[in-house]
């Protein structure tokens, strides 16, 4: 199915691995000029060189989205190198497992999160809106993840600030839906990405386990059977990103197996 994304351009964030890396493949393949962040420079140079080959020109920037001077400048990049910029999307790592009792959080572990993903993903959204309504449409994808809707105690910080963003993008879809800006979320469950191969480690080394044995038992939880891969998310964003979900927005669409629909 061609997408119709060709001369789109796509701004990225979190671009140097993983999910974030996947989406960018997939957008370069259908055509859309990227530009890709990411808060290591050569990681990034890596993620971008990969990409050369395929039919898109690619700016990679070193950034850091969580802080508002380099959000600006990223998005202030993008439109000097192409004059618009009509997708963007957010992607970025929340707050990792955590163990602790939540009456022994800090307030500064709280303002930690949420200036870091959900104010990330707030300001970056501020930012390209006024190039969008302008142009009379424009795609905003939020990478967030299942935690924002399935609470978990391990996941506690990041799953307030993930539900926050759920409320901020819906609001959002629908104060800008009359200039054909459309805001959708992604929140994809266990997907198998270098971030949760480190956290396969750590769960075995804790525990003095086997990797393969946690995780298998993590795809035994899971209806399909597996865990997910980077580029079943990549589909479903572009898919979001293109003509072919005009009449879409406002929805929080899970990629996990069907993980959060399961019965236990």
């Amino acid at each position: 199915m061609d997408l119709g994304l060709t001369g789109k351009v796509a701004l990225v964030t979190g671009a140097s691995a993983g999910i974030g890396y996947a989406i960018s493949q997939k957008l370069a393949a259908e055509g859309c000029n990227l530009i890709i962040c990411g808060r290591n420079p050569e990681r990034l140079a890596q993620a971008a060189q990969s990409l050369v080959h395929l039919p898109a020109k690619i700016i990679s920037l070193s950034a850091d989205v969580q802080k508002a001077s380099d959000s600006e400048k990223l998005v202030q990049s993008a439109l000097e190198a192409f004059g618009k910029i009509d997708i963007l999307v957010n992607n970025s790592e929340g707050a990792k497992f955590s163990d602790v009792a939540v009456e022994n959080l800090s307030d500064e572990d709280w303002l930690t999160v949420f200036e870091g993903k959900l104010m990330g993903y707030i300001r970056m959204t501020n930012l390209v809106l006024p190039t969008m309504k302008n142009q009379q449409w424009g795609r905003i994808v939020n990478i967030i993840g299942t935690s924002g809707k399935e609470p978990s105690p391990r996941l506690i910080k990041s799953g307030v600030a993930n539900a926050g963003l759920i409320n901020f993008s819906k609001s959002v879809a629908t104060q800008v839906a009359r200039w054909n800006v459309l805001v959708n979320c992604v929140n994809p469950g266990i997907i198998d990405t270098p971030r949760h191969r480190e956290y396969l480690e750590i769960f075995a080394q804790k525990d003095d386990g086997n990797i393969d044995a946690i995780a298998a038992g993590i795809d035994h939880t899971i209806p399909i059977g597996r865990r997910g891969f980077s580029r079943e998310v990549a589909d479903l964003v572009a898919f979001l990103s293109s003509e072919c979900a005009s009449y879409i927005t406002g929805v929080t669409i899970p990629v996990d197996g069907g993980l959060s629909t399961a019965a236990f």
